[in-house]
C-alpha cells in the first residue's frame, strides 16, 4: 500500500514538472517567426509558440497564432486598432465612469528587479550568450535600477542565481520574486533578453544605438487582466515618447510568476547578438519613459475642481469631435451609426438603418 502511494505521489509530481516545462519551456539555439497566412512576419521569438499565443506588435496590431508548422507560426489578425477612435472613445468612457474626476495617487514602493534567466549574456559584449550564475543581464538590470533611482524612484535588484537555464528556473525564481515581494514594491520586473537574430531589436534613438523592449505577458495568470492593463498602459506611455521603441507584447503560454502580482511584468532587453551596452542605453530610455507609470501620475486624471456646466461643455464638444470624425472617415450617416455603436459593443440592426435612410429620402422628396 505505501509502495502504491510512493508510486503516485511520484506520478502526481511528474505531472506538475512537466505541465511547469510546458508552460516555461524556451527553445535552445532555435527561434520561431510569427507569420500571416500572407507570409509577412510578425516578429521572431526564443519562446516555445503554441496555439492560442498572441502577439501585439508596435503599431497595436493583435495576431493569435492558430496553427504550427515547423519554426513558423501561422497568425491571424484578431484586432487592427483605430488609434483616433480608440482614444476618442476611451475618454468619453472615463468621463462616463468618473475616472477622470478622481485624484488617485499610487502607491509608492520601490521597483523591484530580478532575472529568472540568470545566465542570460549579450555575445558581442560578453563574448558568449551564456554566462553560468553571473549572465550580462544582471548589468543590464544594475543599469535600470541605477536609472530608475536617477528619476527619483527607489529600485533593489536581487541578483540570484537560478541556473540552470531550463523550463524550473520560473520556479527557482518564485521564490526570489517573493523575497522582493516582502519589500512592499510598486512594481515587480524580471528583466531577461531574447535569443533572435540581432535587427529583431536593433534600432537607433537619438543618433545612439539601443535594443527595443518586448513586454511579456502570462497567458494562464489568474491576474492577466490586471497585468495586460499594465503592460499596455506602460506601450501607451512609452509609444508617445519613441515610437517603436516598444517592441511589442508577447502573449505566451505559462504565469511567468505573474500571478504574484498585477504589477509585474516580464521584460526583455535585446537579444544575445546585440551588444550589451546597448541593451544598456536601451534600460536608461525604459526607466525614463515609464516614470509617470510607475509613480501613478501617467493618463489624463485630473482633479475634481471644475463645475457640471464645464463638464457638459467637454462632453458635448467630444461628441461633436466623434461625429466630425467618422463623418469625415466615412462619409455617411448610416456608417456613422455602424461605427459609434460597433466601437460601444452594439451593433445597428440593418433594418433600422435601412428604414432611417428611406425616412430620410421620403422626406427629402416632400420638401422637394
Amino acid at each position: 500500500m505505501k509502495r502504491l502511494r510512493f508510486i503516485l505521489v511520484a506520478f502526481i509530481l511528474a505531472l506538475a514538472v512537466s505541465a511547469s516545462a510546458f508552460g516555461h519551456h524556451e527553445l535552445d539555439g532555435k527561434y520561431m517567426t510569427l507569420v500571416t497566412s500572407e507570409g509577412k512576419v510578425i516578429c521572431r521569438t526564443a519562446h516555445d509558440v503554441v496555439v492560442g499565443d498572441r502577439y501585439l506588435d508596435s503599431d497595436d496590431h493583435l495576431y493569435e497564432v492558430f496553427r504550427i508548422r515547423g519554426d513558423k507560426a501561422y497568425c491571424k489578425l484578431v484586432k487592427e486598432r483605430n488609434k483616433a477612435l480608440s482614444s476618442v472613445i476611451s475618454f468619453l468612457t472615463s468621463v462616463w465612469n468618473g475616472s477622470l474626476f478622481k485624484a488617485e495617487s499610487q502607491k509608492q514602493g520601490p521597483v523591484g528587479i530580478y532575472h529568472t534567466h540568470s545566465d542570460e549574456s549579450y555575445a558581442p559584449t560578453d563574448g558568449s550568450s551564456s554566462q553560468r550564475g553571473s549572465g550580462g543581464i544582471f548589468k543590464v538590470g544594475e543599469t535600470l535600477s541605477q536609472a530608475f533611482e536617477k528619476e527619483g524612484i527607489k529600485a533593489i535588484q536581487l541578483k540570484t542565481a537560478h541556473d540552470p537555464h531550463d523550463a524550473m528556473a520560473y520556479d527557482r525564481s518564485r521564490r526570489t520574486a517573493a523575497q522582493l515581494l516582502k519589500k512592499g514594491p510598486s512594481v515587480l520586473l524580471d528583466v531577461h533578453r531574447d535569443a533572435v537574430p540581432r535587427e529583431e531589436y536593433a534600432t537607433e534613438i537619438n543618433g545612439q544605438g539601443v535594443t527595443k523592449v518586448q513586454l511579456v505577458v502570462g497567458r494562464e495568470n489568474p491576474n492577466f487582466d490586471a497585468v495586460n492593463q499594465f503592460a499596455k498602459q506602460i506601450k501607451k506611455v512609452v509609444d508617445k515618447k519613441h515610437p517603436g521603441f516598444i517592441k511589442g507584447i508577447y502573449y505566451g503560454k505559462g504565469k511567468y510568476n505573474q500571478d504574484l502580482s498585477p504589477r509585474m511584468l516580464l521584460l526583455e532587453f535585446g537579444t544575445n547578438t546585440n551588444s550589451r551596452e546597448s541593451a544598456e542605453r536601451a534600460a536608461q530610455i525604459f526607466a525614463a519613459s515609464v516614470k509617470d507609470v510607475i509613480t501613478g501620475g501617467a493618463g489624463n486624471k485630473i482633479s475634481n475642481r471644475g463645475s457640471w456646466r464645464s463638464l457638459i461643455w467637454i462632453i458635448a464638444a467630444l461628441v461633436i469631435g466623434v461625429g466630425l470624425f467618422m463623418l469625415i472617415n466615412r462619409g455617411s450617416l448610416k456608417d456613422i451609426g455602424k461605427e459609434f455603436t460597433g466601437a460601444l459593443g452594439n451593433e445597428v440592426p440593418e433594418e433600422l438603418t435601412k428604414d432611417y435612410q428611406e425616412k430620410e429620402d421620403s422626406t427629402d422628396g416632400d420638401q422637394r
